[in-house]
């Protein structure tokens, strides 16, 4: 009840900032004589599928499949300030509510009950997106507390952003920005800035054993798969997806000093290129099975699944003490390096490169994760390459978009498991290696003209992948001043196979708003 009221209110809010027109001056909000600054946005976002198929609809009252309020709030104290000494406090702070299972009771029952609540609503330490204190004292500096860290910055794919895992349940790349969908982590952060040539800037990272698991999609939700495809009865209970990554959930290890992670890095600026190279030894954030007990733990499933044909009873098993899954550890080497090339148009180049040692896949027969029976080391590489330029289109840009230049960037990725290949098993949806091929390579693009005295952007983004999987997102955004922004997108994904179809079926029409403080 104290929820719906918050929705209320939140909706109420937004009608009214609109009907009285906020003054367009951006600032933050300072208080106890500029010591404290607030900032961050209230946020309502909706997804109408542009389809939904037969077998589906059963689940749902209409197309519209997505309706999530949220809110973030950041908050710097300046505790000190004294010459080259100085101590500060950052926390930020969330909530969200995703409305749509309580408004359309098909969907509410098509998520499994056990997910439901963590996937409507931040629980436990999920309100905090990041709380840690910054010491800064001459050369050197700590961040101590929970954190978001950026080693990376390219698009759609992860290269070199290797310390935060992610949560894809409400949002992923294309559709949203990475600090959204990162996971913060509790962790020690030093930092050292010396006198050397090339001015180097020594980091380490220090995580003391909090380990999270990345959150992928819900059963039953916008970007989860539909128990009319995973579910033995339809209708009568979850599928053996959702099955399998809730025990995966289960089996993922807690907050152990077993677990910690060590990250060293160094940058520096030499010949005018801005570079680093990077060091983690890390526990995977994606589980590889147990051959040993995957198959007796997909039987309970089977059974389960069965009984309810015969019976029409719920699929409703319970999960078994043993462990299925196993998040193990590896190591990453990586540099990254960035520069701007004069004599290519100024254009901007970065390059972003991993090296995996003695990373964990699951072994099955042909390659497939319904048989898997073994465990295999593999080091991989791969990379990342953005180019980044503006461009002036004759006649258009000083007639009709202010002079405002039009904004492009296009990424180049590939990737490389070595070794031997046979039985290993990769999911094409996510990673997008073909059938038997031990390496991917994808294209991502974007794509931004803004008009009309900047007020408006259009924008297209998105990705290509040999193997014939896409993603393609046109977006219009008006910005009325620094404070509000409205947004309607449509992004639409498509795949010529079904082994790697991922998201094909979720072609929607996004709506979001957006007030920013």
């Amino acid at each position: 009840m104290k929820t719906r009221r918050f929705i209320k209110a939140f909706l109420l809010l937004v009608v009214l900032w609109g009907v009285v027109g906020v003054s367009v001056s951006y600032a933050k909000i300072f208080l106890l004589d500029g010591k404290l600054e607030l900032d961050g946005y209230l946020k309502e976002q909706a997804f109408y599928r542009l389809d939904i198929p037969n077998r589906e609809e059963k689940f749902h009252k209409s197309k519209l499949d997505f309706l999530r309020s949220s809110m973030l709030v950041e908050t710097l104290y300046k505790a000190h300030e004294e010459n080259d000494f100085s101590i500060n406090l950052f926390g930020g702070f969330r909530y969200y509510y995703e409305k749509i299972t309580a408004w359309d009771d098909r969907l509410h029952d098509a998520v499994p009950h056990w997910s439901r609540k963590e996937y409507t609503r931040p629980t436990g330490e999920d309100y905090l997106t990041e709380a840690y204190v910054d010491i800064i004292k001459g050369p050197w500096q700590f961040k101590i507390g929970k954190q978001i860290v950026v080693w990376g910055e390219t698009d759609l794919k992860r290269t070199a952003d290797v310390i935060n895992p992610v949560d894809v349940r409400h949002g992923s790349p294309g559709t949203e920005d990475w600090e959204t969908i990162k996971l913060g982590l509790w962790m020690f952060r030093g930092f050292y800035q010396s006198n050397l040539p090339g001015q180097l800037l020594f980091e380490t990272i220090i995580i003391p054993g909090d380990f999270k698991y990345s959150r992928v999609p819900i059963e039953g939700t916008h970007y989860g798969p539909s128990p009319a495809k995973t579910s033995f009865n339809p209708g009568k209970g979850p599928g053996m997806y959702e099955w399998i990554q809730e025990k995966a959930r289960r089996d993922a290890p807690g907050w152990d000093l077993g677990n910690t992670e060590i990250g060293l890095k160094v940058r520096g600026y030499t010949w005018d290129i801005d570079w680093s190279l990077f060091y983690f030894n890390t526990i995977s954030d994606v589980p590889v099975a147990n051959p040993k007990t995957i198959t007796p733990f997909s039987l309970i499933m089977v059974k389960s699944g069965i009984k309810s044909i015969l019976t029409g009873s719920r699929i409703d098993p319970h999960f078994p003490s043993y462990e299925v899954f196993d998040y193990k550890r590896y190591t990453v080497l990586g540099l990254t390096a960035q520069t701007i090339i004069e004599r290519l148009h100024g254009s901007e180049w970065r390059l972003e490169m991993f090296y995996e040692i003695k990373n964990k896949y699951n072994k099955g027969t042909d390659h497939a994760n319904n048989k898997i029976y073994g465990l295999a080391e593999r080091d991989a590489f791969g990379g990342g390459l953005v180019y980044a330029d503006r461009f002036t289109i004759p006649y258009l840009t000083h007639k009709f978009f202010d002079d405002k230049k039009l904004t492009t960037s296009i990424t180049l990725f590939y990737e490389k498991i070595l070794g031997e290949f046979s039985d290993i098993v990769i999911a094409e949806s996510g990673r997008g290696h073909r059938y038997n091929d031990s390496h991917a390579t994808e294209i991502a693009y974007s794509f931004q003209q803004q008009f009309w005295h900047a007020q408006w952007m259009i924008m297209l983004t998105g990705s290509y992948n040999p193997i014939g999987k896409y993603f393609i997102c046109p977006i219009l955004s008006y910005a009325p001043g620094k404070h509000w922004r409205w947004e309607a997108a449509v992004p639409i994904y498509g795949s010529s196979a079904t082994s790697n179809r991922g998201l094909y079926d979720k072609d929607s029409v996004l709506i979001r708003i957006r007030y920013e403080f």
